[in-house]
């Protein structure tokens, strides 16, 4: 069997445990990296009457809230 003294025991368990760490941030780094804008066709509108947040079609001069079902004008 192999002795090892309980500080070198200690340093190879911090060693090993940074390492990973280490593995894991530049893995996650590199995923984020490969993330790409994407544009969609929808933007964030807030009904004027019940003040509910949706997505309505972008350029559209009304757009009916799917909370409420009142029309609300382009930009609100």
């Amino acid at each position: 069997m192999i002795e090892i003294a309980p500080d070198t025991a200690f340093l190879l368990y911090i060693g090993l445990m940074l390492l990973l760490l280490l593995g894991t941030w530049t893995y996650h780094l590199y995923r984020s990296s490969k993330r790409k804008l994407v544009l969609t066709e929808y933007e964030l509108s807030v009904c004027e009457y019940c003040h509910f947040a949706y997505l309505a079609t972008r350029g559209d001069k009304l757009s009916r809230c799917p909370q409420c079902k009142a029309l609300n004008k382009e930009g609100r």
